[in-house]
């Protein structure tokens, strides 16, 4: 009995023991390499607000079917309660069904909108990192040649603390790239369906490509047209219009007087007019802002040439003995600001001429 006993316990420990080593096993940081295309393919089939979306065009289907099915006539004016009644719901049905279609393209866009922000905040956090890293490497030669020169009497204590202070505070920023960088992680892999411990390697880099856009005019017209928000709008126009032209003066047991149904369609008139400015204020501020952007682009590309070019002569100088390593390094930090500064301006270009396109889909991503 004790040595079934003993026996037992062994095979539990190394049972136990395999499971761990899975788990642990299961948990290594996985690196897929995905294009901007495959995160968003990955993202809509992982988005629960797009299936739950689905299955509400599912549902008002039915609903919309099943309130058909009772209605025998359609009625010209109030013909009594029950017609009345039954009508206005098929309508109210209808566009319920038209809505839940709409708001699932709706939410599709907006899915693609996070992904593209997501994606390419991504790799501006990276960006950042490289960036803060080459400060350290900055902040820590200068404090090591603040101390040398400490020592030999040619500066003083205040500029020796002052190297310090500004090693610290560089290190400081490095640990919150850090930090900032793993935000940015786990918010694009739960986006795609990834773990959050995953480190995905991102395949594509942010295109500068210029807006072309022949009329603001005719894309604010587009844009009118194609928005679901606008079209919503407009629907619940329809619907209040229809609960008016409706509305049974013989029921006596009406709710609610023939006025309220006149200012329920002048509320839904205004709210339509609204929904319809603040689209068209969105797109417009849109279009100036990548115009602005574009104007940044090639100044912020030149500098990086520049950059570039100061690296390599001080590089030149350095090998010669006619350069520090200071000015090596200092010339190496400005560099990476100049590309992450680049990198900001083609990464915001990329989400707002998504943006542009859709700008419905941008203002329900909480951008």
């Amino acid at each position: 009995m004790r040595r079934f006993l003993v026996a037992f316990i062994v095979c539990l420990a190394i049972t136990l023991n395999l499971a761990v080593a899975q788990a642990m096993a299961a948990k290594e940081p996985a690196k897929p390499e995905l294009t901007l295309e495959q995160a968003i393919e990955k993202a809509l089939s992982q988005s629960k607000s797009l299936r739950a979306a689905s299955f509400d065009v599912d549902r008002s289907s039915e609903v919309r079917q099943f309130v058909a099915d009772k209605v025998d006539f359609i009625p010209d004016e109030a013909s009594g309660t029950r017609a009345d009644s039954l009508f206005s719901g098929l309508v109210q049905a209808d566009l319920n069904w038209q809505m839940s279609k709409r708001n699932m393209k709706a939410q599709e866009d907006t899915v693609v909108m996070q992904t593209i922000q997501s994606y390419y905040g991504l790799l501006q956090a990276m960006e950042k990192v490289n960036v803060a890293q080459a400060q350290v490497k900055n902040t820590d030669w200068q404090r090591i040649t603040a101390s040398v020169s400490y020592r030999v009497g040619v500066l003083g204590q205040t500029g020796l603390l002052q190297a310090g202070a500004g090693a610290e505070a560089t290190k400081a920023g490095l640990v919150a790239a850090n930090k900032a960088l793993d935000d940015a992680y786990q918010k694009f892999n739960q986006l795609v369906g990834l773990w959050p411990e995953d480190r995905p390697v991102l395949l594509d880099a942010p295109e500068m490509k210029e807006l072309e856009v022949n009329s603001l005019e005719a894309e604010v017209g587009r844009v009118l047209v194609e928005s679901p928000v606008t079209w919503l709008a407009e629907r619940k126009i329809d619907l209040a219009r229809v609960n008016l032209n409706l509305y049974n003066f013989a029921d006596q047991y009406r709710m609610e007087p023939y006025g309220a149904r006149e200012i329920d369609l002048s509320k839904a008139e205004v709210s339509a007019a609204q929904v319809k400015e603040q689209m068209e204020k969105l797109t417009r501020t849109l279009y100036y802002t990548l115009r602005q952007i574009e104007e940044q682009y090639a100044g912020a590309q030149e500098k990086v040439k520049i950059s570039e070019e100061a690296l390599r002569v001080a590089q030149v100088k350095f090998d010669v003995g006619m350069a520090t390593r200071a000015e090596i390094l200092a010339a190496e930090t400005a560099l990476a600001q100049d590309k992450q500064t680049l990198l900001d301006i083609s990464a915001q270009h990329e989400v707002l001429s998504y943006a542009f396109s859709k700008p419905w889909a941008y203002a329900a991503s909480g951008s």
